[in-house]
């Protein structure tokens, strides 16, 4: 037997506001892209990345600044000096010009993605964390490529820096300061031209031609990642070639680019900049 409060509520439902409507697919959509996400998915973002390698860029900039006015020439080298080149022919001679492209591309990219803005500032320490331990993961894939070549060779090969070798040698006065600026200008500058500038043109190129996603993806890695590797041995100073060092260089730098890919700018710097100083101090 029905109550007759079970009737009131039974009249209230009816004589109600009309129900909701669905939310439409670009409704969901919306609210997906914007909703609080977790460490992986906003340590992918731009803005976050950009917050992490923006103390990096500073410190590097002004370190040069503070060196060239002591005398000091040459401390710019590969791709920071390939792009400053290209930016000098342009008319763009200002040594912030650089870096504040690169913060501009970053910030285009948050805009154009409408990506959320908000992130715990604490995954930027996650972010440091987890560059170090991408670091360390190179440093074994290293140690594989460098037995593998001792066993064709029946030598003893050393690792090498992801980067340009040498400028802890051949510095005078400061070693290690400037030895350290080599390690966050590679980091920052090579990771800015050969992932955050080739992986995604190669990657639309490929897109534009029909390739699938996956196909397309694994070769703007795996192009991107030999052009990293010659790199290294042109230009001057150009290191000589040894089929060790660009064999390396070349899987380093598919490494550093599947990082990118799918761990997202920051972290592809901070492995980098991590891997070069490792290396340094392992010796």
């Amino acid at each position: 037997m029905k109550t007759p409060v079970t009737k009131l509520r039974k009249g209230r439902l009816r004589r109600g506001r009309p129900a909701i409507p669905e939310p439409t697919p670009e409704t969901e959509a919306w609210i997906r892209e914007h909703q609080p996400c977790s460490y992986w998915e906003a340590t992918r973002r731009p803005f976050p990345s950009l917050l992490f390698v923006a103390p990096m860029a500073i410190g590097y900039e002004v370190a040069i600044l503070v060196l060239e006015g002591e005398g000091r020439v040459g401390l710019r080298s590969g791709a920071d000096a390939w792009m400053r080149n290209g930016l000098a022919t342009a008319g763009l001679s200002d040594p912030w010009f650089l870096p504040l492209i690169l913060g501009l591309i970053l910030m285009g990219w948050q805009l154009a993605r409408s990506h959320d803005w908000r992130f715990s500032p604490a995954i930027l320490g996650g972010m440091i964390a987890e560059s170090l331990v991408w670091a360390i993961a190179l440093l074994g894939i290293g140690r594989l490529i460098d037995l593998g070549f001792s066993f064709l060779d029946h030598a003893q090969i050393p690792i090498l820096a992801a980067s340009a070798a040498g400028t802890e040698k051949t510095a005078t006065g400061h070693p290690y300061l400037i030895a350290m600026i080599g390690y966050i200008g590679a980091g920052l500058y090579e990771e800015t031209l050969f992932r955050l500038m080739m992986v995604p043109v190669f990657y639309q190129i490929l897109r534009v031609l029909q390739s699938p996603q996956v196909l397309a993806s694994s070769w703007a890695v795996v192009v991107s990642a030999l052009l990293f590797a010659i790199a290294h041995h042109t230009g001057t100073p150009g290191e000589p070639f040894t089929w060790y060092v660009f064999v390396f260089r070349w899987m380093a730098g598919v490494f550093f680019a599947w990082v990118f890919v799918l761990r997202g700018f920051g972290i592809a710097v901070g492995t980098h900049t991590a891997y070069d100083i490792l290396v340094a101090w392992i010796g």
